[in-house]
């Protein structure tokens, strides 16, 4: 407040402070106050007229609250109450908002310092103001605190209920703001709630789709094929293999057949099999027809079943040493004598039932040992294959990238043998195939290089990037130039065990085109014995009459018979020439079935294919392709050989 300065001549009486709301009588009471000394200076108080103030409380007298007053803060002076509405009211005033104030009786309060107070106890100021509001109070008159001592009450009361209730407030306000915010986070919970939803759904019928029944799934998850690396992956992991491999062709020639002057001569079967078995470390898993190594098939005692007997000792002792025997056999066999001593000395046996799954046989003949050697060829776990059937198969050594891809096919062998399993649309990306007519594996083979990959049929049980067994024919007999040689048991264009039967020429073609379109020569080697059936023989004579006039197609075709010598009792099933094999000017291919429908289209087999055309030039007698040339040659050459002509002969034996 500016001291105003008296003027010269004039009275120096206090002026009279006027308010409308005291009484009319009161208007006209002017006390006179002499002025006091202050700090040096006199100064005259218009702000306090104390005696106004007494006059009144003398007339109004209000209600006093009988509750106990709460004791006064440090910043509630004598001067917390409010001055009436007046042209000077400061910008504080104005501008700052007021808490709700009780009913108070501003016609006792008449101080504006006194209502700036209240203003602040209602909004507490920063702590650098509390210093300057204290003065102030100390400044103020003593006088008025008995005047003003209801009104503080009330203001103390309303300030202590007004911060009393504000935590309630807010808390009650954060109870109801929770409803509200649940309501704002339900919707997302929900979306992410109905997008698993949908994921799981559309996994579900991916799954549906893709392998079937349950069943198929069961029985992948029980070979443990389906795992984690089954999906896609991000990255490709290129595993180390071995690449220089060593391949021996054997065979099995039978005790009637006199070979000694013929050439060339290979290991044997049986000698080829003992020497896996006793080189096995950690696993031996076999593929087979059937299992009857020793002659108890029979009941005869016969002396060529003692090499039969010796493999199956190898095999029966291989648990006991610490070797994995893992088997899959077709179901159901001729006779389980075999299988059941495996599997009583620890052999994992499995017995898929193709006939139900395909409507074929598993007549595969495959063995993968260490997954580094395998074999693969025409002869079955029978004592007579070693010693009584004419066979021929392949063994490749220290070969574990071939080795790791024939395991691939005989872990479907293995899933198919589980209780209740079925085929599945698709089979696991762990069993994709690594090799195959698009991507041959690139090796070394007696240290020649080569092309190779593994077919496989039927078509239902190859896996992704499996090339089937008849493609790998048909392309085989395409890719020729110069001529085609076929050693096979059974040649017919038909389905043998259809019913009805139907024609089926689709090999039948595939030679013909060779030999009268390309004018490739074209020679078919097969097997005459008291199973061939009677038709085989007509379709083979319709393919050697192209090569008359006119059309002198280079089409042979020739019978080769293994003669019993009259055993007494005979040995059935014995003395029949089992090879399937194919050889070209380019290509080497070593199978595992006979040539109908129902072997490419219903049963399981194996075929093996090596390309080394590109080194046959530079390593004579040493390739695959040249060694089985040498054997056909060796065998359309012999002795056994006669021609088709003769077939109602050798078809009564």
């Amino acid at each position: 407040m500016r001291r105003k300065e008296p003027t010269p001549g004039r009275s120096r009486d206090p002026p009279v402070r006027r308010s409308s709301r005291l009484q009319p009588e009161k208007v006209g009471e002017q006390v006179s106050r002499e002025p006091q000394s202050f700090g040096g200076s006199r100064v005259t108080d218009i702000l306090s007229p104390r005696e106004s103030i007494r006059a009144h409380r003398k007339r109004v007298e209000p209600a006093r609250d009988p509750s106990p007053s709460p004791p006064r803060g440090p910043l509630q002076s004598s001067e917390e109450a409010e001055a009436p509405e007046d042209s000077g009211q400061t910008v504080l005033e104005r501008d700052t908002p007021l808490l709700p104030q009780p009913n108070i009786e501003w016609e006792v309060v008449k101080d504006k310092r006194a209502r700036l107070q209240v203003l602040e106890t209602s909004q507490p100021r920063s702590t650098k103001a509390r210093p300057q509001m204290q003065r102030r109070t100390t400044a103020s008159s003593q006088g008025r605190e008995e005047n003003e001592t209801l009104a503080l009450g009330q203001l103390s009361r309303a300030g202590i209920a007004a911060r009393s209730k504000a935590p309630t407030m807010r808390k009650a306000d954060s109870q109801a703001g929770a409803p509200h915010k649940w309501a704002k986070r339900l919707p997302y919970r929900f979306v992410l709630c109905f997008l698993l939803f949908l994921l799981i759904l559309g996994f579900g019928c991916w799954f549906a789709w893709e392998h079937g029944n349950p069943g198929s799934f069961l029985g992948l998850v029980g070979y443990k094929a389906w795992k984690w690396s089954s999906f896609p992956k991000l990255w490709n992991e290129v595993e180390e293999c071995s690449s220089q491999c060593s391949l021996v062709l054997v065979e099995s020639i039978p005790s009637t057949l006199d070979y000694e002057m013929l050439t060339p001569h290979h290991p044997s079967i049986y000698q080829a099999w003992m020497d896996l078995l006793g080189g096995a470390n950690s696993s031996v898993e076999i593929a087979a027809f059937y299992f009857t190594l020793r002659d108890s098939d029979v009941h005869v005692e016969d002396p060529s079943s003692k090499q039969g007997k010796a493999v199956f000792e190898l095999l029966r002792a291989l648990p006991s040493r610490g070797v994995k025997l893992s088997i899959a056999v077709n179901s159901p066999q001729f006779s389980e004598y075999d299988t059941d001593e495996l599997a009583r000395h620890g052999a994992d046996v499995r017995y898929v039932d193709m006939k139900n799954l395909t409507g074929g046989i598993l007549h595969t003949k495959i063995w993968v040992v260490d997954r580094k050697h395998i074999f693969v060829g025409s002869a079955n776990m029978d004592w007579r294959s070693l010693t009584q059937v004419k066979e021929l198969g392949a063994v490749l050594y220290n070969c574990s990238c071939l080795a790791r891809d024939l395991h691939r096919i005989f872990a479907i062998y293995r899933i198919l043998g589980k209780d209740g399993a079925s085929i599945p649309p698709k089979w696991p990306a762990d069993l994709a195939a690594e090799s195959g007519l698009t991507h041959p594996l690139k090796l070394q083979l007696n240290g020649t290089g080569g092309q190779l990959y593994l077919s496989s049929s039927p078509p239902a049980l190859c896996s992704s990037g499996r090339t089937s067994d008849l493609t790998a024919i048909l392309s085989t007999i395409e890719d020729a130039k110069d001529f085609v040689y076929i050693a096979v048991m059974d040649y017919e264009p038909q389905c043998t065990f259809c019913k009805p039967k139907r024609f089926w020429p689709v090999i039948d073609d595939a030679l013909r085109t060779a030999a009268c379109d390309r004018r490739v020569k074209v020679r078919l080697l097969i097997s005459c014995w008291k199973h061939s059936h009677p038709a085989m023989f007509i379709f083979l004579e319709s393919l050697r009459v192209l090569s008359y006039e006119p059309l002198r197609c280079p089409i042979e075709v020739k019978l080769f018979v293994i003669p019993s010598e009259g055993e007494q009792p005979p040995i059935p099933y014995a003395h029949v020439n089992h090879n399937k094999y194919m050889v070209t000017d380019r290509i080497a291919y070593i199978g595992t079935s006979n040539w109908s429908e129902d072997y490419f289209t219903r049963t399981a087999g194996v075929g093996l294919v090596v390309n080394q055309s590109d080194a046959s030039a530079g390593t004579p007698g040493q390739t695959l392709r040249q060694q089985l040339e040498k054997v056909f040659i060796r065998d359309w050459d012999s002795p056994y050989v006669q021609p088709l002509s003769k077939h109602r002969e050798c078809s009564r034996k």
